[in-house]
């Protein structure tokens, strides 16, 4: 999935409101905020699965990276700019992997602000939730 699905789906699971009027609203609250819970440890998981997934296909342009750059595919047009421009193909190649480095890091680091911010969420219910636990014993009158 892309960064901005995640980022929708994270929008839409924070806008809720929470009744906590009567035991059947707190009980209904209760119901969806574990349901929202469930959704961002699902999205949690299929994180950790895209990041895996990026690593490995930048893996692949890595070495396709390689081979473009290896002495015996570089044709004698581009050997005569490599001259002319003194750049070698090894100098070429780091300079290529340099850039397909930085756009991974960058690429799995929202990835990892995302997973940051669905624990931060995941908190956030879960201290909800022992709050209306909390204000259903009260309607009990259970005060332990």
């Amino acid at each position: 999935m892309d960064i901005n699905d995640y980022n929708k789906i994270i929008v839409d699971l924070i806008d809720f409101e929470i009744e906590m009027s009567s035991i059947a609203e707190s009980r209904k609250t209760i119901l969806m905020l574990q349901e929202k819970r469930e959704i961002l440890i699902n999205m949690k998981e299929q994180i950790r699965g895209d990041i895996r997934s990026t690593e490995v296909q930048y893996l692949g342009m890595r070495t396709s990276i390689r081979e473009e750059f290896s002495i015996e595919n570089v044709d004698n047009s581009r050997k005569r700019k490599l001259l002319k421009g003194n750049k070698s193909p090894a100098t070429m190649r780091a300079k290529a992997m340099k850039k397909l480095e930085s756009e991974k890091k960058g690429k799995i680091e929202s990835y990892n602000d995302i997973k940051i911010t669905i624990d931060d969420l995941l908190e956030q219910i879960e201290a909800v939730m022992i709050e209306v636990y909390g204000s259903m014993k009260s309607f009990l009158g259970n005060s332990y």
